[in-house]
This record gives C-alpha cells, sequence and structure tokens, in this order.
C-alpha cells in the first residue's frame, strides 16, 4: 500500500516525525510519500523550515483572496509519484489544491490531518463551516488531541474515521543533551547571565501570536517584585526589535536570539520554569522534556496541545492580566516545594507525550484508513 502525505511546508519539528513515519510504515509494508509546499509568508521570519532526504518540495504560490492569505501548491510531482492508496492534507481552508483533491469522482481517497477546529484566532462562521465540510469530504480524519477530535464528531464527521495522534516532537536528543549537562556549563551560563535560581525562560517565535509585549512588562512587574528574577528569551521573528529595545538599560532580560541543540538545552537547565503568556502548542512537550512548568494565561486562543496542561499539576494557568501573571511567576519561584511539584509531574508527563507515540498512533490510523478505502 502507497500513500502521500501533502504538509503545507517542513518546520524543523516536524522532520524526526516524517523521518519516523516513513521508517516505521516501511517495516509494517506501507510505503509513504511526504510532499511539503514552501513556508508560508507569514512563518519564514521563525527562520525554522528545513529540507529532509524524506520528503519532496512542492512548487507553491502564495495570493490573497479577499484580504485571505492562500495558497496552491504544484501536485504533478504527487500524480507522477502515484498511484496512491491514500492522500493525507492539512485540515485548512486555506489551500486551494486540496479542493481538487476532493471535488468531483476522484480515485484516491483523501484524509486530514489537523487541529479539528480553528483553535488559535477568532474566525468567521462561514469560513469555519468551509472547513468542516471540506473535513467531511475525507474519508478518515488524523487529530491533533481528543479535543479536536471531539470538534469534528460534533460538526458531523463520523466517530468512527477519528484517530487521536496526540501531536509532539521529538525530545530525545533534549532530555539527553540536558542529562549530559556537565553542572560547570550550566555554572558557567548561570554567571555569565547573572541568573539567580529564579529564572524563566521563553521559546519561541517573535510574533502577535506570542504575546511579546505583553511578556515583557510582565517581566519588569515580575522583577519588582523580586530582584532575583531573570526572564531568558530565545525565539527569532517580526517582534525581535520589540525585545532588543526593551532589552536596553535592563539585565534581568536576557536576549539568546534563536537557539538550537546544546544551546537550548542549556538555557532549559539553567532555568526553573517556562514562561509562554501566548499560544501554548508543542512547546508544552519540550517544557515537559526539560520538566520545566510552564506558566501560562486562561487566554482563550492556545494551539490545541494546551488540552496537555495541567493547571497545578504539571503547569500554572493565571489569569489573562499581566500583574496576575506577574504574580505568578513569582508565586512559583517563591513556594519551592510547589515548583518540585510541578517538575516532577512533568518529568510524568514527558513519558506520555513523545514522537514515537504520535508516530504509532498515526500509523494505527492510516492503516485503519487503508482497510475503510479498500471496503
Amino acid at each position: 500500500m502507497r500513500i502521500a502525505i501533502i504538509h503545507p511546508w517542513l518546520p524543523q519539528y516536524r522532520k524526526r516525525f516524517f523521518e519516523l513515519l516513513v521508517h516505521e510504515a516501511g517495516l509494517k509494508g506501507v510505503e509513504v510519500h511526504v510532499y511539503y509546499g514552501e513556508t508560508p509568508r507569514e512563518w519564514r521570519a521563525r527562520n525554522d523550515s528545513v529540507s529532509s532526504p524524506s520528503a519532496r518540495l512542492l512548487r507553491t504560490w502564495f495570493f490573497s483572496i479577499r484580504g485571505r492569505d492562500v495558497s496552491f501548491k504544484d501536485l504533478r510531482p504527487v500524480r507522477t509519484g502515484g498511484p496512491y492508496d491514500l492522500i493525507i492534507a492539512e485540515q485548512a481552508v486555506r489551500n486551494i489544491e486540496t479542493y481538487l483533491l476532493v471535488a468531483g469522482r476522484r480515485k484516491t481517497p483523501v484524509a486530514f490531518w489537523g487541529h479539528g477546529r480553528t483553535f488559535t484566532v477568532r474566525v468567521s462562521r462561514n469560513q469555519e463551516n468551509l472547513k468542516q465540510w471540506l473535513t467531511r469530504r475525507g474519508l478518515w480524519f488524523l487529530a491533533y488531541t481528543k479535543g479536536g477530535a471531539q470538534a469534528v464528531v460534533e460538526a458531523g464527521f463520523p466517530s468512527d474515521r477519528v484517530t487521536v495522534v496526540q501531536n509532539s516532537i521529538d525530545t530525545t536528543v533534549l532530555k539527553q543533551s540536558i542529562e549530559d549537562m556537565r553542572v560547570d556549563e550550566i555554572s558557567a551560563f548561570n554567571s555569565s547571565h547573572d541568573l539567580k535560581g529564579k529564572t524563566a525562560l521563553f521559546v519561541g517565535g517573535l510574533d502577535a501570536s506570542k504575546r511579546i509585549q505583553f511578556l515583557l512588562e510582565a517581566g519588569e512587574i515580575a522583577h519588582t517584585l523580586d530582584s532575583d528574577f531573570r526572564l531568558i528569551i530565545a525565539g527569532d521573528g517580526d517582534e525581535r526589535d520589540v525585545v532588543e529595545r526593551f532589552q536596553i538599560e535592563r539585565p534581568w532580560l536576557i536576549f539568546l536570539g534563536p537557539v538550537f541543540g546544546s544551546s537550548k538545552a542549556v538555557a532549559m537547565a539553567a532555568s526553573q520554569a517556562m514562561a509562554m503568556p501566548g499560544r501554548v502548542g508543542l512547546v508544552a512537550v519540550d517544557a515537559f522534556a526539560a520538566r520545566l512548568p510552564v506558566i501560562t494565561t486562561d487566554w482563550p486562543w492556545h494551539a490545541p496541545e494546551f488540552e496537555y496542561l495541567e493547571d497545578g499539576v504539571n503547569a500554572v494557568v493565571t489569569k489573562d492580566d499581566t500583574h496576575a501573571y506577574a504574580t505568578g511567576l513569582d508565586a512559583v519561584f517563591r513556594d519551592h516545594a510547589l515548583l518540585l511539584s510541578l517538575k516532577a509531574n512533568c518529568g510524568l508527563a514527558g513519558e506520555a507525550y513523545s514522537v514515537e507515540v504520535m508516530v504509532q498512533n498515526f500509523l494505527h490510523g492510516i492503516c485503519r484508513a487503508l482497510e475503510v478505502g479498500r471496503r
């Protein structure tokens, strides 16, 4: 059996998933071909796009329709790479080529993979209805989380044709890097940045969805509450200049720029918590791997993986207010017993969410979809 996966683009965090999926599927006699589009304009500033020998780039055009960004991928390589028994596409209304895949009397069934509903931004009822209409044209749905599965079922998709993949990323290298980190390496990092054991770390794209200005203002308040408080920001994006300007004459704020590998590991090993007041998504999995509780807010536009967090168990969720958030950060650092408990529970959660588990769940969904397709 042969399947094709058409992904919008190939970010760093998806590379290992696809490579592992291709390998594991092959062991079950399923040949997986991965195709991906060029990086959308809004994500290019993050500088986290990669290539892979396990995936093929599709030429992509970007344009706007009534102010909405859409894209069109050239599917000719998919056609020549076929025939396929199943095509898996992103659950999104912006990909014009998807409508061609589901239109008319097609020979190849289509499955969708995605959030289940629009979690991260406010959209019109018509746009959400279009997304669910498109989803119902699919043979199968691969949901990021349980919440996403529930959403498509409530919108009319058959519950017996839904698989929860438990969206995750590969944290094996990160875990090992932190475990192998020498005490003198962490001490040197602490000394170079004047860290005092009350350090919150932000890792992610520097853009509106991460609420950088909110984070900086809350950090200022937290430092006023405790002069030992430090905030490390690691990442890149459209709001990099906002961070660089704010950093001037604020030694409690450390800006590292984009970090990967050992640079990311030492920053996590030297920190006591993750400060993520904006969109929480797969950063939750990284945080669990590093045994760092995520301190966030009850902002309504988190990604599906926000449901992995349990307030007071492996994370702290404050009211969506800079003063409340700063107080929450301060409270975690002052309560040593609470911090230890949160860290221990993060370690337990880290065992449950992994790219290996996700690959097996995804592969199970593929196999079930192929069975239904044959019938």
